[in-house]
């Protein structure tokens, strides 16, 4: 809604009828100060969906862009709008498109949960998730405003909009004081800086209560077993022997009584990225399997778990009839597969999503960007649709499948190498449409989880390899069980935006997928990985010159140590920048080594290319008053620029100025060989 629009609630003049007004600085002391309820998970469908309560066939969404129109609206058949002009105050976004605007809940689904809803009936939760009765409970916003805010309060997040803050928040109070919903003391404290001075100067009309404080209320009943454990604080490793023991390692952290298990392949990753995210809206583990029979590791996990149901993803051609006679044999089984992994997918996410206003849309050619969004898929019930990435427009079956779902915005995750920007143009058309994306696969799922985590909002985050899919996977449903993060990782060490975005994140605890030689210790406890840079060399390479070392570009700060080697052997003491050459590095080639170390870092190394085969000068000076080295024998007098050879008669009485390797050297520099 714009900003005029709920302004205009705000002020005296239009104050609501049988309200008492108040200033905004009043409004704080008006609410109920409370600790966030976290003892029953967040359950979106408990808030419904959009309704017509009019039946005038425009559900709220539409009823919310007809009344905020900023030029007038025509309503035609189906509730089709044209004309429209929004706006979203959050962040000043302009649009004409339907398909480019969201509803937000100014108090989000989730804080209200916490907040208080978690104790009303489906039915207010209907109402509340509904309410056109005050102006100021929804609002339009762009699609990244909407994502960026996601479920947080004004103390995490506010407005870019600057010129909005001081309405943005009357809003939220008063929606807080309409339905009696708690805040919590980091909460408060931000209300009331911001409800002072002018801003708190600004008169209001209160709405009237829907729900009082004192109103029975009856807590759902959660499901009976199926309860994930929680992680302790620092890092826990998830890992078995093999792609298997590894899935049933993350399995075990569920509880018998799950409401579903998911079977996939452990041979290759589409199927069981697609099953990642549904067993993560069902609230189930994923396990993995051979294409030719079960483990008894397996089986007897899943007989464990005591599942309700078992869907099987892939076709027989991944996972066999033996293996769903096997499962059969447990709980009843599904099978969810079609001829490609896109229809698998695709399979997947029609049974087990009955609807979603949010989509994930990945590469199924690769893993890393598909298997970052399950976590935030997670968080807000969405499913992870699969595409041919490398075309120019969605299958026909995936358009169905979007509209099918009810789907109003989606996010591309990963570049235009991932998801073409045709795909993204196809999109945009239906869709209010946001790409997040990195240079590299590391950055991808660290901006995914900085648009969908806020720091603090979940108490775990897990850290899997981007190199490769096994481990991660069963990981994947877990973490989006959990709704938490999912991070990936080199080996060795963590890359940049990711050890950035964990810091920011900081997790009470880390879930680690994978044994030390897929996830290091080092990457588990969020070490960086430096930037560095092959040193060079510059020079001649020549006995008695000097070589020089040049580091390249290093993460700042970066402490850097020496050290050279010929022909692979360290050079004793030669642990600077520079070296002399001796006689003792001849015919070899040089190389220098630099190795970089940073607090909060792992130190790494690097190597020079080779030098050239290290020579001997024509000439040099002599290692003493009457010595030359004994591969420049010959001396040469300055004085006389006589030459004398080793046997001459003055040779051992010659004190030279310069010693010569070859007489044609001594002569090239203008000597003459003695006569005796």
């Amino acid at each position: 809604m714009s900003a005029a629009v709920i302004f205009s609630t705000l002020v005296p003049s239009t104050a609501l009828a049988g309200t008492s007004p108040a200033s905004a600085a009043e409004l704080p002391s008006l609410l109920t100060v409370s600790d966030s309820a976290t003892q029953i998970a967040y359950d979106r469908d408990l808030f419904g969906g959009w309704a017509d309560a009019d039946g005038d066939g425009c559900n709220t969404r539409y009823e919310v862009l007809i009344e905020a129109s900023t030029t007038p609206v025509t309503v035609t058949a189906g509730c089709t709008l044209t004309g429209g002009t929004w706006v979203s105050p959050y962040d000043g976004f302009s649009t004409t498109l339907t398909t480019e605007i969201q509803i937000d809940h100014v108090v989000a689904l989730a804080e209200a949960w916490r907040s208080g809803a978690w104790a009303w009936t489906d039915e207010q939760r209907s109402s509340f998730a509904n309410d056109l009765d005050v102006p100021y409970a929804l609002a339009t916003s762009s699609s990244t405003a909407n994502q960026k805010k996601a479920d947080k309060d004004p103390a995490t997040w506010l407005p870019t909009n600057d010129a909005y803050t001081c309405e943005y928040v009357i809003s939220w109070v008063l929606v807080k004081y309409r339905w009696s919903l708690t805040v919590d003391a980091q909460e408060l404290s931000v209300l009331q800086s911001i409800l002072s001075g002018e801003c708190g100067a600004t008169a209001v009309g209160l709405p009237d209560v829907r729900i009082s404080p004192s109103d029975p209320v009856v807590p759902p009943q959660p499901e009976s077993g199926g309860e994930i454990a929680p992680f302790t604080s620092g890092v826990t490793r998830l890992a078995g022997t093999s792609r298997y023991e590894t899935a049933i390692t993350v399995s075990q952290r569920y509880s018998p009584g799950v409401p579903a298990v998911f079977v996939a392949t452990g041979l290759n990753f589409p199927d069981a990225l697609s099953a990642a995210a549904a067993a993560a809206y069902l609230g189930g583990p994923l396990l993995l399997t051979p294409s030719g029979s079960l483990p008894s590791a397996v089986a007897t996990e899943i007989t464990r778990l005591d599942p309700k149901h078992i869907y099987i993803a892939g076709d027989r051609g991944v996972v066999s009839a033996t293996v769903e006679s096997s499962l059969n044999r447990i709980a009843p089984t599904q099978r969810l597969g079609g001829l490609s992994r896109y229809d698998t997918g695709n399979k997947i996410i029609e049974t087990i999503f009955p609807s979603a206003p949010h989509a994930f849309i990945a590469t199924g050619r690769t893993f890393p960007d598909a298997l970052a969004a399950t976590g935030a898929a997670g968080a807000v019930d969405a499913p992870v649709v699969l595409v041919d990435g490398t075309q120019s427009a969605l299958s026909p079956e995936s358009e169905a499948l979007l509209a099918d779902l009810g789907v109003e915005s989606v996010t591309i995750v990963g570049g235009t190498g991932a998801v073409t920007a045709a795909i993204e143009r196809q999109l945009s058309i239906r869709y209010s449409t946001n790409r997040i994306g990195g240079l590299s696969r590391y950055e991808t799922a660290a901006s995914i989880n900085d648009a969908y985590f806020a720091s603090g909002s979940a108490p775990s985050a897990f850290l899997a390899t981007g190199l490769n899919f096994p481990d991660a996977l069963a990981g994947a449903a877990l973490a989006g069980a959990m709704g938490s993060p999912i991070f990936v990782t080199e080996a060795g060490c963590v890359p940049a935006p990711v050890r950035s975005s964990v810091s920011r994140f900081a997790p009470e605890s880390t879930a680690v997928l994978g044994g030390a030689s897929v996830v290091s210790d080092n990457a588990a406890a969020n070490l960086g990985c430096l930037a560095t840079s092959v040193p060079t060399i510059s020079g001649t390479a020549q006995v008695g010159k000097t070589l020089f070392a040049a580091p390249g570009a290093w993460t700042g700060g970066t402490a850097l140590a020496y050290q050279w080697y010929a022909n692979g052997r360290v050079i004793a003491g030669a642990t600077s920048s520079s070296i002399s050459l001796t006689d003792a590095q001849f015919g070899t080639r040089v190389t220098v080594k630099f190795t970089g170390s940073k607090p909060g870092y792992v130190s790494a190394g690097r190597t020079s290319s080779e030098s050239g085969i290290v020579t001997r000068p024509t000439r040099t000076k002599p290692i003493s008053s009457t010595t030359c080295p004994s591969w420049a024998r010959i001396k040469g007098n300055a004085d006389s620029m006589i030459y004398h050879v080793p046997g001459g008669a003055y040779y051992a009485r010659t004190t030279p100025e310069e010693c010569f390797s070859s007489e044609s050297a001594a002569v090239a520099a203008g000597y003459r060989r003695s006569k005796l």
